[in-house]
């Protein structure tokens, strides 16, 4: 071998090594950096002319656990779906309060029965029927707090949608960017590594708001492919269009028109409508809650509502046909075909209110009634107390027992705790096994002992090649004294 063929190869094996060290360096710094992927260096024998003349640098290859990321991904879309239902209905369930809180919905239903049978035990107290009155604004309020926060709720799942499918357009754009880039790298013989990291970055946090898997394509690129078939990136973005509704009533719904559904344009393949597409995921969430969940418990609490109305109208024999009992809807009759959002507009009547005219003696007397009757009369008080106590099964809504007004209001409670503890249990498990997949992703990451270990190699390799470089550099010092 020729002194300048020695050379060669010994600058070419630095050449190698420095890269090597740059490598090292970089994993070690990024360790703990989310979507970095190890890098390899690459090398093979260089020749010329069927000689060998050193080593190359075939590339850098960028190390990760593709199985790990695909299955951490749709754990991390259906944790982001149970959040949203799990939040949901804590929240609900806090409204509505255990029965041994005092600001709670049973609570406030207590206190109403409570009431009654105290007034029927002294009708002719005012105080008394004064309390009556008191405790069925405080019934009716409560009612009306829990109709409210669910409209706001629904109210915010549709802005949620918005902002949701605002972040994902953007970053599907973002994909079909860097995809365009690492092609741009590839093709130029550039590491497109870095880019790779971006790109995995921006797919985790899409992951979190629809499942997607990442399909390979040639020269680096990836489509990105729901689990229904959906192509939401394939050499071009898909787009997704949404509108927003400013005030939502509870009468208000998806199979309607009254609320803005989902609309994919652009995407190369669509199957199944567009919500098929996104299933799963915090934006599939979004639209659970506000086309499903928050509209459940609100058909519910208006059955309640007409529940107590049908009850006061039976109990009252002043009443004439068609006529609004203790409880109204805003202030008139229940229409049976507008019960949506009743629970919003349930009052007591103004006649017993004496803040509006009425007077509280109605309660004992009747609602329809002009005069006072015998202050001893407790028939009316009594026949609230027996039909509030009374098991009927309301007429619309779903709950899972015929029972007291008490009893139904338990029941509206356990079907909430049940829905908050499935989706907590959902949660749960889907946050163990986000953490587990991630741990698998990590440890095909960087080990910082091993790139030690490297990194020594790497010293004596260089050593080694620039032991050559100084003997060759002796050996022409050598000559040229000659």
């Amino acid at each position: 071998m020729s002194i300048s063929a020695s050379l060669s190869n010994a600058v070419s094996g630095l050449t190698a090594v420095s890269r090597a060290a740059e490598l090292v360096s970089a994993n070690v710094a990024n360790a703990m950096t989310e979507s970095y992927g190890r890098r390899e260096l690459s090398l093979g024998a260089a020749t010329v002319g069927g000689q060998g003349a050193g080593v190359r640098i075939s590339g850098v290859d960028r190390v990760v656990n593709q199985t790990a990321i695909a299955d951490l991904r749709l754990a991390q879309a259906e944790l982001g779906y149970q959040d949203a239902r799990a939040s949901f209905f804590a929240s609900v369930e806090q409204t509505i309060g255990t029965p041994d809180i005092a600001s709670s919905l049973s609570a406030f239903m207590d206190r109403f029965d409570q009431s009654l049978i105290a007034a029927a035990a002294n009708p002719s107290s005012g105080s008394r029927l004064s309390a009556v009155v008191d405790s069925a604004l405080g019934l009716v309020g409560k009612i009306n707090d829990i109709s409210a926060q669910l409209v706001g709720k629904r109210e915010a799942a549709d802005r949620s949608i918005g902002s949701q499918v605002g972040l994902l357009n953007s970053a599907l754009t973002v994909v079909d960017r860097l995809n365009r880039e690492i092609r741009q790298q590839v093709n130029s013989g550039g590491d497109p590594s870095g880019l790779m990291d971006q790109r995995q970055a921006v797919v985790d946090g899409i992951s979190s708001i629809v499942p997607v898997q990442a399909v390979s394509r040639d020269y680096g690129q990836i489509a990105l492919v729901t689990p229904n078939g959906t192509t939401l990136v394939d050499y071009q973005a898909a787009q997704f269009e949404f509108t927003l509704t400013g005030v939502i009533t509870p009468d208000m719904s998806l199979a309607s028109g009254a609320l803005s559904g989902l609309q994919i344009v652009g995407a190369s393949s669509v199957n199944g409508s567009a919500i098929e597409a996104i299933s799963g995921g915090a934006l599939a969430g979004a639209f659970a809650l506000r086309d499903q969940d928050i509209p459940t418990v609100q058909t519910n609490l208006d059955a309640l509502s007409s529940n107590l109305m049908d009850r006061a109208i039976a109990a009252d024999t002043t009443l004439l046909p068609g006529q609004a009992g203790l409880f109204t809807d805003a202030g008139g009759a229940l229409d049976p075909l507008d019960e949506a959002g009743l629970a919003s507009r349930l009052l007591v009547n103004a006649a017993v209110q004496t803040a509006t005219g009425g007077a509280s003696w109605r309660m004992r007397d009747g609602i329809n009634a002009i005069t006072q009757g015998p202050a001893s009369d407790n028939r009316l008080l009594s026949a609230y107390e027996q039909i509030f106590s009374a098991a009927q099964q309301p007429v619309s809504g779903v709950f899972s027992i015929a029972g007291s007004s008490s009893a139904l209001m338990g029941d509206f409670l356990s079907q909430v705790s049940q829905n908050r503890h499935g989706a907590e249990q959902r949660k749960s498990f889907e946050a163990t096994r986000v953490q587990a997949f991630r741990d698998v992703e990590q440890a095909g990451g960087v080990d910082t002992d091993q790139e030690m270990q490297k990194l020594l190699l790497i010293e004596r390799n260089y050593a080694a090649n620039a032991k050559v470089i100084q003997a060759v550099d002796e050996m022409l010092q050598s000559l040229l004294r000659i």
